[in-house]
């Protein structure tokens, strides 16, 4: 049957090419730009869109939190898409009205902020928010650089050299002074220096011994200003009168690194203005472009006087991340003509080669089409697919055109079709499994990535079985004299690769094995070592050597105030009567249930409030919480059981015979006069019918956020036992939930894919190759291992970019084993067999690895870590893969073919050729 529709369909495209020619253009092209029109797709400027989990078990409380938190602040009052009405036999409050909000209590940075003292380098206390400034980072050969005057003096100028776009900051900060060695050094002198342009040698050489003095006091130090001791402990009162102040205490904890031996020396810089994220969390509107302006200003006045720049932090990449990503996507038309420079050699066809890459762009377009079936939101990851294509779709052009028969007819043609077509089914397929199993992710952007990439691999699959083939046929009948040039080392070239290869790979088979097997497994081990999770910088968004990359990658390693910054406490929030948000659509971020109230909890009995109590009390008890004060239920107990009962009043004492559960409800809101509820402590409303619905409140514990996974874990471990019964708890910050959900849900997502993958090559490696199957898959775990290893070695860590590139990584090893494997005769010795299909299958083998180090190559200039990461593991890839299909598979299968029964038609062949060549 198989074989009959496949004869049918290639007499079909054998004898109207057109047709064939015609009809995908109009698939890739009028329907997709139809569907388009009616379902566009918008690239998202926000870029960490689609960096969220849904369907687990932390995602549908955060959402749920990150809605009500909002109403809280201001209200306890909730606004459900299902109001629940006030039972009809309680008694009833007198106001049940919605109420506008009023922000309860000011919980923003401003507060600390009015009470600044500004407009002075020195300062005998700390300065509010210090650790949220805008930073510089600068690099001097050694410590004892920092004590040269004249750099001094430069790092002194910078305030009167930037002070143009500084000054657009003053109507939202109140500081004025850059915050620098200089300016400490300054203040550390006793020469009452007023600021460093004063400061001289003399100042210098005390400053230096002060601060050699201090340096070895530094822990304690660190400890009589912590939070834990604020100036009272007895290690404050050993330290030495100059140790003391809280000048020399930010100099060692913001100023300068953790080893005065470094070489080189980093010296941080403090500006006068906050981060983007510091304005925005104190509800400040600032305008990216004065940050930009300020940056511009700080990097010429660096160069001018010869700084090595080397970090920055205001919190601006992510707002720069659009442009950046849209300029990189540049570079892949770079690619895409170096690809089309590669086929055309091998071609000898412009021709053939402009029409490869209109095949690439028309794959896109249709998977286009179809991807906004599913979603319009289209995160900036996808955007690497079209590099991918690139290297990926421009194998099948050399296949096709190596294997187009030079003696074309209608037989011919159709055993060309069915063995190419079959091969290119095997490894676009190899490809399309890993995209699409990410599709199960409960990573947002891996499903939208899956999806977009796999339909992109299939609309090319679904071109190159069609209309390239057409093509190739309309060219051979009508287009010859658009083809001919003849490129001028193609003959040395091909000795190389037809010629000697075979007798090297022949020859020297267990040497090569061995060689690359010890690669393979030193591969395995380093990989099992070195990579790991991000342990830093949560989601890196530009290259490593961008400036605000730097500063997040290494800031933490060198300067002891940003751990302490970023071990925010972790603290449970418990939530009743409030459901969790629900996921509606699996590839749309923002498609989620409304806010709904639970019906299943109520407070209707005294039964009910004793539950809530004794679930707060339990969590209050936790070793890692040891929070003493009562929360509401609990105060309410007490109230209850002090509340004076008499015959003809409401009874609210719930231990009274007097009191009914139908009191409930009214005594419930009738504590709140007398009991003090807040943010943290709070009963719940309905803003609509003002019904009894939930209760929330927050429970401090003692652990601490950390970036690294393995910590974090620990942390939402014991977090988990604060759930309480009947309600869900969510990271009262609920960011943390995200990221600690991501990195499980990479974690996972990755196993789960690759074995996943490995599971469907082995599948394919066995149709195609049969019993030569355990090679491929040996050859594939060979080029798996030595990959990982060598992207580890670059400094690659487990990212959710990283976890999405090398998920492909099986999928990508597979093809050119695959085309070796395809090559191989079905008769002859294993010798001849091996040679033979050397022979075959090196050109477009070698042809398919070079332009995917091409197109990886052109992304190595990229600004974006995306493009730059897909470059990187697109050449090492395509080196790895062709290294270990070639130099190992190909001399594996000696060990692995059978031996040969009858006579080798190869080895006869060429003893004929000895014999009349000895006549």
């Amino acid at each position: 049957m198989i074989e009959r529709v496949g004869r049918l369909y290639s007499r079909s495209l054998y004898r109207h090419p057109f047709v064939f020619l015609i009809i995908p253009l109009l698939i890739t092209t009028v329907i997709p730009f139809g569907l388009l029109w009616f379902f566009p797709i918008r690239l998202s400027q926000n870029a960490e869109i689609g960096f969220d989990t849904k369907d687990t078990d932390l995602s549908g409380p955060r959402l749920a939190w990150a809605r009500i938190q909002p109403s809280l602040m201001y209200s306890n009052r909730i606004a459900f898409s299902n109001p629940r009405p006030i039972d009809s036999d309680v008694q009833q409050p007198l106001i049940q009205r919605p109420v506008e909000s009023k922000k309860r209590e000011k919980r923003s940075w401003a507060d600390n902020l009015l009470s600044a003292i500004n407009q002075v380098a020195c300062y005998d206390s700390p300065i509010p928010l210090m650790d949220h400034l805008s930073q510089i980072v600068l690099e001097v050969p050694n410590y004892d650089a920092i004590f040269d005057l004249k750099f001094l003096d430069k790092l002194c100028q910078m305030q009167s050299n930037i002070s143009k776009p500084l000054s657009r900051f003053d109507a939202f900060t109140p500081y004025r002074n850059i915050w620098s060695v200089a300016n400490m050094f300054a203040c550390i002198s006793p020469n009452l220096r007023v600021n460093c342009t004063q400061l001289d040698e003399s100042d210098i050489k005390i400053v230096r011994k002060t601060i050699d003095n201090c340096w070895k006091y530094r822990t304690p130090i660190f400890e009589c200003r912590s939070e834990k001791c604020q100036g009272q402990c007895a290690t404050c009162r050993e330290l030495p009168e100059e140790c003391s102040s809280q000048i020399i205490h930010d100099l060692f904890y913001r100023l300068l690194p953790k080893n005065r031996d470094d070489t080189p020396f980093l010296v941080n810089t403090f500006l006068p203005v906050f981060t983007l994220t510091g304005y925005i969390t104190q509800n400040i509107p600032v305008d990216v472009v004065l940050y930009d302006a300020l940056e511009t200003s700080v990097i010429d006045y660096s160069k001018r006087s010869g700084f090595e720049l080397k970090g920055l932090l205001m919190d601006v990449k992510r707002d720069r991340l659009l442009a950046a990503a849209l300029r990189d996507s540049v570079l892949a038309l770079l690619a895409a003509g170096l690809v089309m420079i590669v086929v055309a050699v091998h071609s000898q066809s412009l021709l053939y080669a402009f029409v490869v890459i209109l095949l690439l762009a028309l794959s896109v377009v249709g998977a286009l089409g179809v991807y906004s079936l599913f979603t319009d939101e289209f995160p900036l990851l996808n955007l690497v697919t079209f590099v991918l294509l690139i290297a990926i779709g421009s194998d099948d052009a050399f296949l096709l055109k190596s294997n187009f028969p030079n003696h074309l007819n209608e037989d011919t043609f159709h055993t060309f079709l069915t063995h190419t077509s079959f091969t290119m089914f095997l490894t676009c397929f190899s490809t399309v499994v890993p995209f699409f199993i990410n599709i199960t992710s409960n990573v947002i952007v891996f499903r939208c990535f899956g999806l977009f990439a796999g339909v992109t691999v299939i609309f090319n699959y679904f071109m190159v079985v069609s209309f390239l083939p057409a093509f190739l046929l309309i060219q051979h009948r009508h287009l010859d004299c658009f083809t001919g040039f003849k490129f001028p080392y193609r003959s040395v070239l091909s000795h190389l690769l037809y010629v000697l290869l075979p007798h090297v790979l022949v020859q020297g088979r267990y040497l090569l094995m061995s060689l690359l097997s010890i690669v393979a497994i030193g591969g395995a081990a380093i990989t099992y070592q070195g990579l790991h999770l991000p342990e830093y910088n949560p989601l890196q968004l530009f290259t490593s050597d961008n400036l605000h990359e730097w500063y997040d990658n290494n800031a933490e390693r060198n300067f002891e105030f940003v751990s302490a910054k970023i071990a925010l406490p972790l603290t449970s929030r418990l939530v009743w009567g409030v459901e969790p948000i629900y996921s509606l659509s699996t590839f749309r971020a923002n498609s989620t249930t409304p806010i709904r109230s639970d019906p299943s909890f109520s407070l209707k009995t005294a039964r009910d409030v004793h539950q809530i109590a004794h679930s707060l009390e339990k969590a209050r008890q936790l070793p890692f919480v040891n929070h003493q004060p009562k929360f509401w239920p609990e105060r309410f107990l007490d109230w209850s059981h002090q509340y004076p009962c008499a015959r003809g009043f409401l009874c609210c004492n719930m231990s009274n015979p007097l009191f009914s559960d139908s009191y409930l409800d009214f005594c419930l809101r009738n504590s709140t006069s007398f009991l003090a509820t807040s943010y943290n402590d709070t009963p719940i409303f309905d803003n609509q019918t003002f019904a009894f619905v939930g209760y929330t409140a927050m429970l401090p514990t003692s652990l601490k956020y950390n970036h690294r996974f393995s910590k974090l874990s620990k942390s939402f471990e014991m977090l988990e036992m604060t759930k309480p019964d009947n309600g869900w708890w969510a990271p009262e910050w609920w960011l943390m939930s995200t990221w600690f959900d991501l990195l499980s849900s990479i974690v996972q997502d990755c196993l789960s894919s690759v074995v996943g993958s490995l599971v469907f090559v082995a599948i394919f490696a066995f149709i195609q190759l049969k019993f030569q199957a355990v090679a491929a898959v040996v050859t594939i775990a060979g080029v798996i291992f030595t990959s990982s290893a060598i992207v580890t070695l670059l400094g690659w860590v487990l990212g959710v970019l990283e976890a999405v590139i090398l998920v492909l990584v099986v999928g990508l090893s597979f093809d050119y084993t695959l085309h070796y494997g395809a090559a191989l005769p079905e008769h002859g010795c294993a010798e001849h067999r091996i040679r033979e299909a050397t022979s075959k299958g090196v050109g477009p083998v070698t042809l398919a690895a070079f332009t995917s180090f091409l197109a990886g190559a052109s992304m190595l200039p990229a600004l974006t870590h995306a493009f730059y990461q897909v470059g990187v593991f697109l050449v090492v890839i395509s080196i790895t893969s062709w290294t270990f299909s070639t130099f190992f598979y190909l001399p594996m299968l000696s060990l692995t073919l059978p031996r040969q029964s009858g006579i080798c038609p190869y080895c006869e062949k060429t003893n004929l050729m000895h014999l009349s060549s000895r006549r």
